[in-house]
């Protein structure tokens, strides 16, 4: 009796917790996650060289849209030529989302438009997002929460 109940706990132990592979793979794609979202919690020493060149293309793309959207954290230096051609082609008069902007409803019960990329800062903008949104929520709580947090408020 005492046998099998200790048979029982160790399965049901094995079964609870997971193996220190599991939670060491599951470390590894929190860092990954990380490395490619630039969260500072990014160790990149524990990267492969794919996932490096993964999160060196990611960091290249959020460069560009920062330049894009006249944001700034933007390095020209690091763009390509072809990229700083379209970049020097933007009007600057107005600002113009770069795709039709969505809306939700808020917890007031409100429509409020949801994060949009513009070629720069919209008029009633709130805030703007790390991946190159502009955020138009009426409450700091969530604001730009899928959007890599936010990087100004307005």
């Amino acid at each position: 009796m005492k046998s099998r109940l200790i048979a029982s706990l160790f399965f049901l132990v094995g079964i609870l917790i997971p193996s220190t592979a599991e939670a060491r793979q599951e470390d590894h794609q929190r860092n990954y996650n990380n490395c490619l979202h630039a969260y500072v919690a990014c160790n990149p020493s524990q990267l492969t060289d794919a996932e490096k060149a993964a999160v060196q293309q990611a960091a290249h793309q959020r460069n560009y849209n920062a330049c894009l959207h006249r944001y700034v954290g933007c390095d020209t230096s690091r763009l390509t030529d072809s990229e700083k051609a379209t970049i020097g082609s933007q009007s600057t008069s107005t600002a113009v989302p770069n795709s039709s902007p969505r809306y939700y409803t808020n917890k007031d019960g409100q429509r409020v438009q949801s994060p949009t990329y513009y070629d720069k800062a919209p008029a009633g903008a709130t805030a703007q997002c790390r991946d190159g949104t502009y955020n138009f929520s009426q409450h700091h709580q969530g604001t730009c929460s899928h959007h890599g947090g936010v990087v100004k408020w307005f």
